[in-house]
């Protein structure tokens, strides 16, 4: 029984030609491609039990006869898939469930399949291009396809490439996919061919995303910093995954608003793992996702001065002239920075992110800091974040607009880190703890959209609006000015309730 480490990206046209043809070779050591036609034929049951099972059963012609592929644990996420794979010749063009080599996999087919006879459900016709690739003293396959997938009448095209590792370790791996892929648009495949051609077969259409909170992280104190790890960074890459489909397909506020907490999410996940792989790698993954951030931002912040700046006082104003002026800017300003957002969700920059959230976590190395339990890393993590909040919190009632900026950001990152942790602590002093914490959050935030409001006034300057709306961007900005003097004055009152809760880590 063999496990299979591969990278699936989907291919543009364009893409499948410069993959195929001469590759800059840089620090990658290239073979010279091999090409061939494959033609794979997928079984099931008439009720695709098989497939319910979570188990792929194809025959391929190979060698003048038939190969008998059976894959399981074959799910692809983030682009990453490590199936186990048993291969085996048969005699002619149908399975032969006696050749699985490893028993439990062939009880869990025999199980499956019912004594019912397996019939073909769709097809995959391919040109392959294949290379070897080294990088760093791992061996990788490269492999280019293009072609279709076949159910009956139906049939939709496949580009896709796998980068197979061979031998060696993922650092390799990420390096090849780096020299490889990033500086072109691509996207990491969330399905395997069986899936698609399932879907296909079943006419299944994938549904409108929509705007995710995170997912709470499950940790234990008896976990490994390894596993624990794991888990948070998987909570943080599904927030950011599923918030960008909904920045890309929809209009909805709440997606770039996701989408921000995720990336932030993961750096404070990255920034809790330094003491234990402080790496050159790490340094890239957290530039790269502060750097996404800082640009999905600027949609988010476009959406708080329609949403949280201008809305409220032209629900409250006596006088409504020029804020429908006002809003028709602020929508277009906004329009501007999704078309931005979209362009970058679809470039280079995500390209490089993405190769690290599937990629990264595999690479780290054997470590005795990362197999030790995690709950004695929370301590030392939690300790540390919350003194730079105490630090600025010390002198609250003086700091300037940069200093509050900081203890913002240090809050944020307390924030996350505790829910992160939560589940390794007592449930009720936690609770009491981040709702504490969130009360001062909120003060923060809104004074923090208010530096955003003489926006306003600069984007009426811009667009030569009438006076009207003019007189409603001043309007608006001197009275959130005022509102922010009040919601200040509970920033004190806030601070103490958090100071006196115990810190529960403690």
């Amino acid at each position: 029984m063999q496990r299979e480490l591969e990278l699936k990206v989907e291919l543009s046209k364009f893409d499948v030609e410069r993959l195929r043809g001469e590759l800059p070779a840089g620090e990658l050591g290239i073979g010279p491609p091999t090409r061939k036609k494959l033609r794979s034929v997928y079984f099931d049951t008439p009720e695709h039990d098989l497939h319910a099972a979570g188990i792929s059963l194809r025959l391929r012609r190979h060698n003048g006869g038939w190969l008998q592929t059976v894959k399981a644990d074959q799910h692809v996420e983030d682009g990453a898939s490590n199936p186990i794979e048993l291969e085996a010749p048969v005699d002619r063009e149908e399975p032969n469930l006696g050749k699985i080599a490893d028993k439990k996999i062939k009880r869990a087919v025999l199980k499956a399949a019912k004594g019912t006879t397996l019939k073909p459900v769709f097809e995959t016709i391919v040109q392959r291009t294949t290379r070897t690739i080294k990088a760093q003293g791992s061996e990788i396959e490269l492999a280019v396809d293009d072609g279709e997938v076949r159910a009956g009448n139906h049939a939709r095209e496949v580009r896709e490439a796998e980068l197979e590792l061979k031998a060696g370790d993922a650092e390799g791996l990420l390096l090849a996919a780096e020299k490889l892929l990033c500086g072109h648009e691509l996207k990491l495949s969330s399905r395997s061919k069986a899936e698609r051609g399932y879907r296909l077969a079943l006419q299944k259409k994938g549904a409108s995303p929509e705007p995710e909170k995170a997912r709470p992280v499950q940790i234990a104190r008896k976990d490994t910093c390894t596993k624990a790890f794991a888990a948070i960074l998987q909570s943080a890459v599904r927030q950011i995954l599923v918030n960008r489909e909904a920045v890309l397909q929809t209009d909805d506020p709440n997606g770039a608003h996701q989408l921000r907490i995720g990336l932030r999410r993961l750096r404070s996940a990255l920034g809790a793992m330094r003491p234990l792989a402080d790496r050159a790698s790490l340094r890239t993954f957290e530039r790269s996702a502060r750097d996404m951030g800082r640009c999905v931002g600027t949609l988010r912040d476009a959406d708080v001065l329609i949403s949280g700046i201008h809305a409220p006082v032209e629900a409250a104003a006596s006088e409504k002239a020029g804020f429908a002026e006002l809003l028709d800017t602020l929508t277009r300003e906004r329009q501007g920075r999704r078309d931005e957002v979209r362009a970058a969700l679809r470039g280079p920059s995500w390209t490089r992110l993405q190769l690290y959230f599937t990629l990264w976590p595999r690479t780290l190395p054997e470590n005795p800091k990362l197999e030790k339990p995690v709950a004695g890393h929370a301590h030392k993590v939690l300790g540390k974040t919350w003194k730079k909040a105490a630090k600025l919190g010390r002198n609250l009632e003086k700091l300037d607009v940069e200093h509050r900026h900081e203890m913002r950001k240090a809050l944020k990152r307390l924030r996350y880190q505790a829910e992160f942790f939560a589940p390794l602590f007592g449930k009720r002093e936690t609770e009491r703890f981040i709702e504490r914490l969130k009360t001062l959050q909120e003060v923060f935030g809104y004074i923090n959209d208010v530096r955003m409001a003489p926006k306003l006034v600069e984007l009426q300057k811009q667009s030569n609006a009438s006076m009207e709306a003019a007189r409603a961007a001043s309007y608006a900005v001197g009275h959130h000015e005022a509102q922010a003097a009040h919601v200040w004055r509970g920033a004190g009152e806030a601070w103490t309730g958090l100071k006196h809760a115990r810190r529960f880590w403690d």
